[in-house]
């Protein structure tokens, strides 16, 4: 999540940084944030990729439990994941190994033996990489 000086960006939350980096989130009503857990976040450095670093990323990721592929692309100096049959997904880079997904998908997250996806409702959606 990108925090800036635009109100819009910190979404209704009520926020205090400890003035290391390190930040806690809480709702804006009382009577709601008393019976919410806090989010804590932590400042890090925003991810910057040569295209050779994100041609290391490139391959078909597959996923059994979502039944579907999904083939990670450098196009325009940018990583892209296609799915079938015609959706091309961009991914903005946000920290180390972590990219923000259009079309609703979320973050996924690259290691060394595939991605995972993480939304909203979707915790570690693991897509394995195809040799």
């Amino acid at each position: 999540m990108r925090i800036g000086r635009d109100p819009n960006t910190l979404r209704g939350r009520r926020w205090t940084f400890d003035g290391h980096g390190g930040a806690v989130a809480g709702d804006e009503s009382a009577a709601v944030s008393s019976s919410m857990t806090p989010e804590r976040y932590e400042r890090v450095a925003p991810a910057t990729y040569t295209d050779e670093q994100l041609a290391a990323l490139a391959g078909t990721y597959v996923s059994d439990e979502a039944e579907t592929a999904l083939t990670a692309v450098v196009e325009n100096h940018a990583l892209v994941l296609k799915r079938r049959p015609d959706v091309t997904i961009t991914l903005t880079p946000t920290y180390a190994n972590a990219f923000a997904a259009d079309h609703g998908l979320g973050t996924v997250i690259f290691d060394r033996d595939g991605l995972h996806v993480v939304q909203d409702r979707v915790w570690n959606l693991r897509f394995a990489r195809k040799q």
